[in-house]
């Protein structure tokens, strides 16, 4: 549908039941002064949303010098009848205006442009606002749980049955269901099908958005983006405000979430060759593999988000610092920490008898040899590494785990620390993305294992039908024992002259 307004070519769709348009012309204001009132345009771009005003909201923007930061604003905006909340609102820059040099501009008119993290269509809500009902989809997801085995659109000639609902009940209070629906296309000759998965999340006491994306959406998006191994997003988000009574003769309006255009098409990753794909549960252990899943993810959310495929910026060695960093991290949140050291202390107690060491330089020698013999990062990483089977280690290492171990560890510590070396390894570029991609795929699989996914011998055939994890396990780029050698030949003998 096409219609002028204010003099603009408007073009507008109707997205379960609310006008969506390309630009969002209407009225805003702040929560706490609705009375004053801004006329503007929201808009999406490739980057998000963006809100331009004619007016300004007076609001603390952090100083017109720039030189204070300020928190985030919500925005409110009611358009052609439709509420909108803007939440995660900066200004853009400063205001605008007036433009006293122009005569082709209003002397007095001044601008305000925003950008904008979400939005929020069909009513007014909060950062705090808790919402009982949500359901959502997620790109991949049909090929991740291939329910039925129909991949991607195909014709079929027959009546078409949809699997049963899986429902799994987290806690007792928060209740996830995941069901396929479909999708049917009509041509001239033929009739095509695609299945849609959609997730919906039942919570009693309810869930804010920040909740819902923490501890259900963000780590079922990663858990996909893992499986079909490229970036993912969550889409088509509704979420039904607690208090808001469902009836069966009248069906409760959800509130859209970062709508699309009802015009706009969701690029869907292309279907893989295998179901289940190589790093996803069969289609009988999703209901018990699903709830482990999410609570390893809230407890290991920073090694997660370092390895969930996505578009990635930065240099090599920064990415290899992220990825480095986030398997110590994992450890910690997968083992317990030692809270006693025996034999620093030992050495402490021969310092103070000595009686040629002050407290604080005891304190110091303490703590060093704490470091030195506790979890090292070098140790940490053989530990994730072995905890996935031997067979896994020997499949991925060709049986060189410690050699990788110590040359990743050295790398990450040269990288973070400045230290001065001779042997320059931290700039060999195999060694760096080496490093970084095998690193990469131990956190992987030890997230994986942790929530169910087998190891050892039934783990490494999971991983020989993954392209990506077998040209690491074939890789060329770096020879770990020549790496390690080269570091620290007393350590590491000349893997050239073993025989």
């Amino acid at each position: 549908m096409h219609q002028w307004e204010g003099g603009c070519l408007l073009r507008e769709w109707i997205f379960e039941g609310v006008q969506v348009r390309e630009e969002h012309y209407g009225a805003w204001w702040t929560p706490d002064a609705p009375d004053a009132r801004v006329p503007g345009s929201l808009r999406r771009t490739e980057g998000g949303w963006h809100l331009d005003l004619i007016g300004t909201l007076m609001v603390d923007a952090g100083g017109w010098d720039g030189l204070r930061l300020a928190p985030p604003h919500t925005v409110r905006g009611s358009c052609h009848g439709v509420l909108y909340t803007l939440m995660e609102c900066y200004p853009d820059n400063d205001v605008q205006g007036p433009h006293q040099d122009s005569a082709d501009v209003a002397g007095d008119q001044w601008t305000m442009s925003w950008r904008v993290g979400q939005v929020v269509v069909g009513g007014e809500v909060a950062a705090a606002t808790r919402f009982s009902v949500a359901q959502f989809e997620v790109t991949g997801l049909s090929a991740w749980w291939a329910a039925s085995g129909l991949r991607g659109p195909q014709v079929r000639p027959g009546t078409y049955s949809a699997p049963d609902d899986v429902v799994i009940n987290l806690d007792g209070e928060t209740v996830i269901t995941m069901g396929v629906r479909e999708s049917r296309f009509r041509g001239r000759r033929a009739r095509t099908l695609r299945e849609r998965v959609v997730v919906t999340v039942n919570s009693d006491p309810g869930l804010t958005l920040d909740d819902l994306e923490k501890e259900i959406a963000g780590p079922l998006r990663s858990l996909v983006a893992i499986g079909v191994d490229e970036p993912v997003e969550v889409f088509n988000l509704q979420v039904l405000p607690v208090g808001i009574p469902t009836t069966s003769t009248k069906p409760p309006r959800f509130f859209q979430v970062d709508p699309l255009p009802a015009g706009q098409e969701i690029e869907e990753p292309a279907p893989g060759l295998h179901a289940p794909l190589p790093l996803s549960p069969s289609f009988e252990e999703v209901p018990s593999f699903l709830p482990a899943w999410l609570k390893v993810a809230r407890r290991c959310s920073v090694p997660l988000d370092a390895v969930e495929p996505r578009q990635r910026s930065g240099s090599a060695q920064l990415q290899l610092l992220d990825a480095v960093n986030a398997a110590e991290t994992l450890h910690r949140a997968l083992h317990d920490e030692p809270r006693e050291h025996p034999f620093a202390d030992r050495v402490r107690s021969a310092l103070q008898e000595s009686g040629g060491f002050n407290s604080s330089e005891r304190r110091d020698v303490h703590a060093a040899v704490k470091v030195f013999l506790g979890a090292t990062l070098e140790k940490r990483l053989v530990t994730l590494a072995e905890e996935l089977g031997p067979e896994v280690c020997e499949w991925l290492f060709q049986g060189d785990t410690g050699p990788w171990a110590f040359v990743t560890a050295r790398i990450r510590n040269v990288l973070s620390h400045g230290f001065v070396t001779t042997d320059e390894v931290h700039e060999d570029p195999g060694a760096l993305v080496g490093s970084l991609r095998l690193t990469e795929a131990v956190i992987t699989l030890r997230l994986l294992v942790e929530a169910g996914l087998p190891t050892g011998a039934a783990l490494t055939t999971h991983l020989d039908r993954h392209w990506g994890l077998r040209s690491l396990a074939k890789q060329s780029i770096a020879n770990w024992p020549a790496l390690a050698h080269r570091i620290n030949p007393q350590q590491w003998p000349d893997p050239r002259r073993i025989e």
